[in-house]
């Protein structure tokens, strides 16, 4: 019976392409998010933002970075933000308005009110 040398050079090529676009498949996403470095682009979305966006509405409702919430919420994001721009609509309620910007500065939050452009 002939013996058969097999050659396995495809396969080796193929295990070790399969290896190397495995690993750079692992270590592209390396240094976004998780505290690995400062990343870029839409992984950024995941992380606190710096800044917080505080929107005060009419029947004493807050919005923070466009989702609804409450005052207690809306102060401990804040605070874990460190900054907080504030927006109060038109028909936001005065004493409303000052509760939650003196909530924000009790709890050490540095609030920068945004001033509403004249047209």
């Amino acid at each position: 019976m002939a013996t058969h040398k097999q050659n396995h050079t495809g396969r080796t090529i193929a295990v070790i392409s399969g290896g190397a676009l495995l690993a750079w498949l692992l270590w592209r996403g390396r240094g976004r998010g998780k505290g690995k470095g400062t990343g870029s682009g839409a992984d950024d979305r995941d992380s606190t933002p710096s800044v917080a966006e505080v929107r005060l509405r009419s029947g004493d409702r807050i919005e923070l970075n466009g989702v609804s919430s409450d005052l207690a919420t809306a102060v401990a994001r804040a605070s874990t933000a460190g900054t907080a721009r504030v927006f109060a609509a038109g028909d936001a309620r005065h004493g409303w308005v000052t509760q939650v910007i003196a909530a924000l500065k009790t709890a050490g939050v540095a609030v920068d009110v945004a001033r509403p452009a004249l047209n």
